[in-house]
C-alpha cells in the first residue's frame, strides 16, 4: 500500500510551525526577490543567505525529512539547468572540444544559477514542510491571493495524494508485466505507463469535479476565519525582513 496522509493533525512543535503563515509566506516572497535580484559576482550575500537557511534548518530539524523530500525533488531540475549554461555563455574558453566550450562567464554564470534557484526553492520549501496546506491556504488569502487561484493550488497539492498510489500500483503493474530488459522496451513501457497515468488523473479529477458540483461547490472552498496576527509574529517578521533588506541594500553592499 502507498498511502499518504493528506493533512498533518500534529501540534506545532517548533517556533517556524507556530508562526502565522502570513509572515512566513512574505518572508519568502522578499526573500526571493533579494536573492534574484544580486548581480554575478556578489557571493557574500549568498553565503549568508546560505548560513541563514541552514540556522533556521538545525532550530526546525524535526522537519528537516520533510525538507529534504521536498528539496531533494526540485533539485535535479535547478542542476540540469546549471549544467547547460557554461556551454551557451560566450566568453572566455576554459575548454574546448571541437565547437563545443566551456567559458569563465558561463561557469560563473551557471553557479549563480543553481545558488540562487537553490535557495529560493529551499526557502519555499522550508515554509512548505513548516506550513500545514489548511495554513497555507489560509495565508495565500490573507496575502490577498484571488480565491480561484489558491483553491488551484489546494487542490492540486490534496490530490497529489490521491494521485500518487495510481502512480504505484501502474508501476508495480508495469514491473510484474515487462519482461525484456532492452532500453528501447523500457522506454516504450514507460511513455505507456504515463499516457496510461494521464488517462486515469483525467478521469478520476472528472469524476471529482462532478461530485463536488453535485453536493453545491460554486468555485470556491470554505473561507477559514482569519486569525489576527500575533505581536510575536509580527516582531520575527519584522526582524528578520530587516535583517534581510540591510544585508541586500545595506550601506555595505
Amino acid at each position: 500500500m502507498h498511502e499518504k496522509q493528506l493533512t498533518r493533525a500534529a501540534p506545532p512543535r517548533t517556533f517556524l510551525e507556530r508562526l502565522d503563515a502570513r509572515v512566513k509566506l512574505l518572508a519568502a516572497l522578499v526573500w526571493a526577490v533579494c536573492v534574484v535580484t544580486v548581480p554575478t559576482g556578489r557571493g557574500d550575500f549568498q553565503i549568508i543567505c546560505a548560513v541563514t537557511l541552514l540556522l533556521l534548518l538545525g532550530w526546525n530539524h524535526p522537519n528537516l525529512k520533510r525538507f529534504a523530500r521536498r528539496f531533494g525533488t526540485a533539485l535535479p531540475f535547478i542542476l540540469v539547468l546549471g549544467v547547460l549554461l557554461p556551454f551557451f555563455r560566450v566568453g572566455e574558453p576554459l575548454w574546448q572540444w571541437g565547437w563545443l566550450q566551456v567559458t569563465r562567464e558561463g561557469l560563473a554564470t551557471a553557479w549563480h544559477v543553481i545558488s540562487s534557484a537553490g535557495l529560493c526553492v529551499a526557502a519555499l520549501c522550508l515554509v512548505w514542510a513548516t506550513t500545514s496546506e489548511r495554513d497555507l491556504q489560509a495565508g495565500l488569502r490573507g496575502l490577498g491571493v484571488p480565491a480561484v487561484l489558491v483553491g488551484i493550488l489546494g487542490f492540486m497539492v490534496r490530490y497529489l495524494h490521491v494521485l500518487r498510489p495510481e502512480l504505484h500500483r501502474l508501476w508495480d503493474a508495469q514491473a510484474a508485466r515487462t519482461l525484456s530488459r532492452r532500453r528501447g522496451a523500457a522506454l516504450r513501457a514507460g511513455a505507456h505507463l504515463l499516457g496510461a497515468f494521464f488517462l486515469r488523473a483525467h478521469d478520476r479529477a472528472q469524476r471529482v469535479a462532478d461530485a463536488m458540483y453535485a453536493r453545491g461547490y460554486t468555485g470556491t472552498g470554505a473561507v477559514v476565519a482569519r486569525a489576527p496576527l500575533r505581536g510575536a509574529d509580527v516582531a520575527a517578521g519584522m526582524m528578520f525582513l530587516t535583517g534581510l533588506l540591510l544585508a541586500r541594500w545595506g550601506p555595505w553592499s
